[in-house]
């Protein structure tokens, strides 16, 4: 049964099936105004869209994605996922971007309410299941607002904390040495997999690693915004060891009129933790977004991050403008 048939929407409203690459522009769209409501500051476009959707695994393109309108305007979309996870759960995450100026809790409860049901032909076997989502929230010690509340209001509760960081200015950034036998050498062009492979191992103790997805490259390899010129990789002898992975959304600045670098897709091995590579790296990747005439900087970290990254980032001059709350739910195996 395909989502879409699943969907008992407000009058007006109507669902259908994905069209593939013609949907992705008025997704972009969609998603960047979902994202900026919620506190998360980065823009997507159509080519984004066209490399994350290339070759999905964790979903059936052609029975678990669906796209909601008002006429032919598009109002929001539908893409729950799947996938284990190290406790031993199978988890069922949903995910329904809606417009804000169309969002409320009653489209909310049918639209999440439709997902939560399409996701359990995914439980197979004795694996527990469990339902995650997230939504934007005022922080660990706010109270619940939109989805957030909404979520709770379903029986769902916040499990883990993820916030977004800025550093609002490029000043006075710390000459910070690497360690004694750390070498930092750039990045040639048969080397990027690998490094990337490198980086999602380091992520292998995580609440949500999935090992089936740990040698994906893609999703950075093949970003429209890649610029392997600004990453900063340190190796220890032939091993990498620590990374930063910097790039410029050059239409998002353009469109908003600032100058922003991420300083995103930062790793470093857990036997090489606490010894400041990672701070040397990522002061490293702020010069060099500055020199690339980038005046702020932002980066998004786990705050219960086990290398301890959250209070790494503040201690360089991040400040916490907004918060992301993982919210999850067991499943009634009776009802799968």
């Amino acid at each position: 049964m395909h989502l879409a048939d699943r969907l008992d929407l407000p009058t007006g409203l109507t669902a259908r099936p994905y069209r593939g690459r013609a949907d992705h522009p008025a997704m972009a769209e969609l998603l960047t105004a979902y994202r900026r409501a919620k506190g998360d500051p980065e823009s997507v476009r159509a080519e984004h869209m066209d490399q994350s959707y290339a070759e999905l695994t964790d979903c059936d393109p052609e029975l678990d994605i669906a796209i909601v309108e008002d006429a032919a305007d598009l109002v929001g979309y539908c893409r729950p996922t799947h996938g284990p996870v190290p406790d031993g759960f199978h988890d069922l995450v949903v995910f329904a971007p809606v417009h804000p100026d169309r969002h409320g809790r009653d489209l909310f409860d049918r639209i999440i309410g439709a997902e939560e049901e399409h996701l359990l032909k995914w439980l197979d076997g004795d694996a527990p299941g469990r339902y995650r989502g997230y939504a934007g929230h005022p922080g660990p010690d706010g109270a619940p607002t939109g989805e957030a509340a909404w979520f709770e209001r379903r029986g769902y509760r916040t499990a883990h904390w993820s916030a977004s960081l800025l550093r609002s200015h490029l000043d006075a950034v710390p000459d910070v040495p690497l360690p004694d036998g750390i070498e930092l050498r750039p990045v040639e062009p048969d080397q990027m997999e690998h490094i990337v492979r490198e980086h999602n191992l380091c992520f292998s103790e995580d609440w949500d690693y999935d090992p089936e997805q740990a040698t994906d490259t893609s999703y950075i390899v093949d970003d429209p915004d890649r610029d392997e010129t600004l990453w900063q990789v340190a190796w220890h002898g032939d091993r990498v060891v620590s990374q930063v992975k910097p790039f410029i959304n050059e239409v998002e600045n353009d469109e908003r009129g600032y100058r922003r670098g991420y300083t995103e897709y930062i790793s470093t091995h857990p036997d090489y933790r606490n010894r400041g590579i990672a701070k040397a790296l990522l002061a490293r990747a702020l010069v060099a977004i500055r020199d690339r005439g980038m005046t702020e900087a932002v980066l998004g970290v786990d705050t219960n991050n086990p290398g301890g990254a959250f209070q790494l980032y503040q201690g360089l001059g991040f400040e916490v403008q907004s918060y992301e709350a993982v919210y999850k739910r067991p499943v009634d195996r009776s009802s799968a």
